[in-house]
């Protein structure tokens, strides 16, 4: 994540450990800490699924002006800045967080954020669409994708309504 200075986890992969099916984010590195919480912003038990917060050192305090984002993005809980990450993670029993993926449609293309829901408002705003959809391609490289449903013809490369 940017809004961190540093990694914010680490996890040292073993010559015998099992296959996990998701990312090990591992245990947070000094003067890191790190929540996986409910919607309501509760401490999840292991094994349960919810979204990965993380504070400590090297921790933005928020987005340049951008106080909405920050005060959506960037909470406090019990006198502690966090900053709520979008993931969706897991600790085992033994202290391990696991990531799982997105809460939202963030996807990264070529180490760029784009929000899936962006992209489609963004096609859907043109007068001759009716609906859009956007998806990510995998390949040798992901890319971006989109499907339309129009009433006419679209030149997209033409439309500085997409700027």
């Amino acid at each position: 994540m940017t809004e961190a200075a540093i990694h914010s986890t680490y996890y040292e992969i073993q010559p015998d450990d099992p296959w996990w099916p998701s990312a090990s984010y591992g245990i947070p590195v000094a003067n890191i800490q790190c929540r996986v919480v409910d919607k309501q912003g509760r401490d999840c038990p292991g094994w349960v699924k919810g979204e990965s917060w993380v504070s400590g050192a090297g921790v933005a305090t928020g987005y340049h002006g951008d106080e909405e984002r920050t005060a959506e993005k960037f909470v406090v809980w019990q006198q502690r800045r966090w900053y709520r990450t979008g993931d969706v993670a897991s600790y085992r029993p033994d202290g391990i967080l696991y990531f799982f993926g997105r809460a939202d449609n963030q996807v990264k293309i070529r180490g760029h954020r784009v929000e899936l829901g962006e992209v489609e408002g963004a096609l859907s705003r043109l007068p001759q669409v009716e609906n859009a959809v956007a998806v990510v391609l995998s390949g040798a490289t992901r890319k971006l994708a989109a499907a339309l449903l129009a009433h006419q013809p679209l030149d997209l490369a033409a439309s500085k309504q997409l700027a």
